[in-house]
């Protein structure tokens, strides 16, 4: 049973709908800061993450080679047009600028649906039973996901669907995964998802800006690029 997944999703489903329900109460120069005191928050928690790398050449090639290959696919373009057509489809108002609610809903996407932690705590969890990370990880999204509600609205409810369907994957594909990992690799593929982190974090705090999704391939290419290095070394 999946229970750490449902719980981050229900988690990040109750604080969309907290957030887009005080959406018109918080003042706008509260709304304008919080997401820059977040985005350092996000930044400490993925250097948290770095912090236990064993393998740091490898790590940084998998996070250059793949956001080289993210941006020559145009995965931030690709994603960005799925959403939107998505959205409007559904009974959602964007509010504001398009490209500039794009930009911010795609972070969040990241965040919820393909951080490192969040993937590892639900390989772990389809591994070993133990659900521990995820459930950790909720009460961050929980408040996280208030916060971006109510810049984003309702409309972050959508993200729920990916967070879920990628959530729930690794949990199925844990077993055929985890067997062929070393500790090394999964420490490896933690510490690159907290680049990611830190790197989403500073553009939610615009210092600056940088398509951050198209970092994906990063967490894909890791974990073989650590299992090369330590058999030719």
């Amino acid at each position: 049973m999946p229970v750490g997944v449902i719980v981050n999703v229900i988690a990040v489903f109750i604080g969309t709908i907290i957030g887009g329900t005080i959406k018109h109460i918080l003042p706008k120069h509260l709304m304008d800061e919080l997401p820059k005191v977040f985005g350092i928050c996000s930044f400490t928690i993925g250097l948290m993450s770095v912090i236990s790398v064993k393998t740091l050449p490898m790590v940084i090639m998998a996070v250059i080679i793949g956001f080289s290959i993210g941006e020559l696919t145009h995965i931030n373009e690709h994603v960005s047009h799925l959403f939107s057509m998505a959205l409007k489809k559904l009974p959602f108002h964007i509010e504001g600028n398009h490209d500039e609610y794009m930009e911010v809903y795609l972070l969040v996407v990241l965040m919820f649906s393909m951080s490192g932690t969040g993937i590892f705590g639900a390989l772990s969890e389809g591994m070993s039973g133990d659900s521990f990370v995820l459930i950790s990880k909720s009460v961050l999204d929980f408040f996280t996901a208030i916060l971006f509600g109510a810049a984003l609205g309702y409309a972050q409810l959508l993200i729920c669907v990916p967070q879920f369907i990628i959530l729930i994957l690794c949990f199925l594909l844990a077993q055929f995964i985890i067997p062929f990992t070393t500790p090394t690799m999964i420490a490896d593929f933690k510490a690159c998802g907290g680049i990611i982190t830190m790197i989403t974090g500073l553009t939610v705090a615009k210092i600056f800006k940088i398509k951050a999704i198209n970092l994906i391939p990063a967490l894909v290419l890791v974990m073989p690029f650590v299992a090369l290095y330590q058999f030719i070394v």
